[in-house]
């Protein structure tokens, strides 16, 4: 069942990724894929993850942000961890830049600690960015020869990227605090540029705070819903950005709210989450404008999301109601 399941999502996921359009290097991070944001969280508690979605942020005429994601994760016993494998595609609009990167993160090697424990993760991203796909296909077709070509330039691949990362995880009763460093390196492949783009940055840091609040009666869990706050920190020389959310998570529902702040453009977003379940299936929608007077333009921010999550099967025929022995 475990390797039916394996199987049906990793072909699923190689279809979306075949059918799709889109970009990375956006800077955008996705609400509800958190091995984007930490890689220890692939395969956290024995789950098999899908997840996929489209995020749309608009900033003005000029500057417009798409990125289209889907990422498997789950837990592997002869790897003794987690792994995850993950596909993005984008479009900067001020660049006429369109992104495509595959990724590949394994966590594990926990650490116990007096009141949780920890666990370390790895992984790189491979990329390449392309001149804008209708911004070429005009260039080629529609425009004359002797005519200046639209930016970055004529050459349609510009140029490769590869991103290594490391993080760690602390995960205690009450909280989950993570740290995410990633060190992208590109190697430019056009020798056309108009505007030649910034050497990249060396480093990008991401944090990752969340408080547990489960309810316990007598040792036991009552859970009519989930109520999680969480709190992203990004830092890139090109971009910083916060986002601090509280949601709640019914059985069939949820919603909650957001306050995102980019401070690179100076854009602070205030929106609303709401989502639908159906046994493993998830589908959720966040949604936010800028917030009048506080933010320069009149920014929109808008992800759907897709997500499938299935726990470990403990079953015995003889002791069906034993819990797993390891």
């Amino acid at each position: 069942m475990r390797n039916t399941i394996k199987i049906l999502v990793f072909c699923v996921l190689l279809g979306q990724a075949n059918g799709s359009s889109g970009q990375n290097e956006t800077y955008l991070l996705p609400f509800g894929n958190r091995a984007a944001l930490n890689p220890s969280f692939a395969g956290l508690n024995n789950n098999y993850s899908y997840h996929t979605g489209n995020q749309y942020y608009f900033i003005n005429s000029e500057q417009t942000y798409n990125l289209f994601y889907a990422s498997w994760d789950a837990y592997s016993d002869k790897l003794k961890g987690g792994v995850a494998l993950s596909f993005s595609q984008g479009l900067i609009s001020q660049r006429n830049i369109s992104t495509s990167q595959f990724g590949a993160s394994y966590s594990g090697f926990p650490i116990a600690t007096k009141n949780g424990e920890i666990l370390l993760s790895a992984g790189t991203n491979l990329g390449v960015g392309t001149k804008q796909w209708s911004i070429a296909f005009i260039d080629e077709v529609l425009t004359d020869k002797d005519d200046a070509s639209s930016l970055p330039g004529k050459a349609f691949l510009r140029y490769a990227l590869i991103k290594p990362q490391v993080g760690f995880l602390w995960m205690s009763e009450q909280f989950q605090l993570g740290l995410t460093a990633a060190v992208p390196y590109r190697f430019d492949i056009a020798t056309d540029a108009i505007e030649p783009l910034e050497e990249s940055t060396p480093l990008s840091l991401t944090l990752y705070l969340a408080k547990k609040m489960n309810k316990k009666i007598r040792d036991l869990y009552s859970r009519p819903f989930l109520l999680s706050p969480e709190l992203i920190v990004f830092y890139h020389e090109e971009f910083i950005f916060s986002r601090l959310r509280m949601v709640s998570e019914h059985t069939n529902k949820t919603w909650g709210f957001f306050i995102q702040n980019d401070f690179t453009n100076q854009i602070h977003t205030f929106g609303g989450t709401l989502g639908y379940r159906n046994n493993y299936v998830r589908l959720n929608l966040n949604t936010g404008l800028g917030i009048p007077g506080l933010s320069d333009s009149n920014a929109f921010l808008c992800e759907l999301s897709l997500h499938i999550i299935v726990p470990p099967f403990n079953y015995s025929k003889n002791y069906p109601w034993s819990p797993d022995k390891n």
